[in-house]
């Protein structure tokens, strides 16, 4: 019995060192294409050279976190002719999960005045693998991301978290930046594009979900803003006509969302023609000029820009 145990201890333990082994040679030579239970391959919206430069920043009046409608919706060059310092901590997919992760993890640092906690509400009933691989793969892996990573509990996510704490040691591959052509990265979190929408997808009737885990991220997310005593209000940013139209119970979705804070539909507020999306998804430069313009002013005239300008 005890040759067995002895046998088999170190039989495992071969068998750990081999698959450690055979994860770092497949992510370091082994083609995206091929990837099934492995993504470390990178091109998703600046990820990492945005929370590269938020480890410089300090001291913000305010804070935008959310998926990639934040971080193509909110231009930090439009907020500071305002006189509005700001930084845009969105990321792609980023689902409830994660924007609970980056608030926590920057928010007493950038020391905000305001945060924008802007909600896509599809992501509401996502499982936040997509979000969470993304913010491995651009470097950000501490004991808050490995807890997590078990609490989404997929298998690729484990291969790409091992990688990737490989990765950040010894720097073997270089995650790339960007995928979309004409993606300009703007210092503050922002990316920019300028095209706009080619074709709409065919949108079929449907109903938004929101999954209990999500929504308690979400709830406790927003408690720890207020534990630290900094005020947020709750944004969901415009999408195309046809997008927004294809969901039937937006009305629902914004009744939870308005039970949860100050929320605003801009959905509601504007209405932007397609020329003012790169998809129908996404506001391209001209529509996040106006929707940023009109953001401005409505929260100015609820007290809280004119609250950070009389603070500067």
């Amino acid at each position: 019995m005890k040759k067995f145990v002895f046998r088999f201890f170190f039989f495992s333990v071969f068998c750990s060192l081999f698959y450690v082994v055979l994860i770092l040679l497949y992510g370091t030579i082994v083609p995206a294409s091929f990837a099934v239970n492995f993504n470390y391959f990178g091109g998703m919206g600046f990820t990492r050279q945005r929370f590269d430069e938020v480890s410089k920043i300090k001291n913000v009046d305010l804070v935008v976190a959310g998926s990639s409608h934040a971080y193509r919706g909110y231009d930090p060059r439009i907020f500071k002719k305002s006189g509005i310092s700001m930084f845009n901590l969105g990321s792609s997919s980023q689902s409830p999960l994660q924007t609970r992760y980056v608030l926590g993890k920057y928010v007493t640092k950038l020391k905000p005045k305001l945060v924008i906690v802007d909600v896509y509400p599809v992501l509401f009933g996502v499982d936040g693998l997509e979000s969470q691989i993304d913010l491995i793969s651009s470097g950000l892996i501490d004991k808050d991301i490995i807890a997590l990573s078990f609490k989404i509990n997929n298998i690729k996510l484990y291969n790409t978290l091992l990688f990737g704490a490989f990765n950040n040691e010894f720097h073997i591959k270089k995650q790339k930046l960007s995928d979309n052509e004409g993606d300009t990265y703007i210092p503050g979190g922002y990316v920019q594009s300028f095209r706009h929408l080619q074709f709409k997808k065919t949108r079929f009737k449907q109903n938004v979900n929101i999954s209990a885990t999500q929504l308690e991220a979400f709830k406790a997310g927003l408690n720890e803003l207020r534990s630290q005593q900094i005020k947020f209000v709750i944004i969901q940013a415009p999408f195309s006509r046809s997008n927004y139209a294809s969901y039937q119970n937006n009305d629902e979705i914004d009744r939870v969302f308005s039970s949860l804070g100050e929320y605003y539909n801009f959905n509601k507020i504007l209405n932007l023609p397609d020329s003012m999306y790169y998809d129908d998804s996404h506001l391209n430069q001209r529509g996040v000029n106006i929707y940023n313009a009109k953001l401005i002013d409505t929260l100015s005239k609820r007290g809280h820009f004119r609250r950070l300008s009389m603070n500067n």
